[in-house]
């Protein structure tokens, strides 16, 4: 029973996350053999001020 965990900025539509949702159950299926229903994917959405990459805040990096 595989559980992803996705960590995105905020701001990801419904549709977005449906459909990343789908596609990564279409892999784990067909690539690890694990049925569809015991797959659980978690999205968590941080804001550009709780998110840094490279040691800059994501906030910080729109505003150069």
């Amino acid at each position: 029973m595989p559980i992803v965990q996705i960590t995105v900025l905020a701001g990801r539509t419904v549709k977005q996350k449906r459909k990343i949702a789908q596609r990564v159950t279409d892999v784990l299926v067909e690539e690890a053999g694990t049925r569809r229903e015991g797959i659980t994917i978690a999205f968590h959405e941080v804001s550009k001020e709780s998110y840094a990459s490279g040691g800059i805040l994501m906030a910080d990096k729109e505003q150069k």
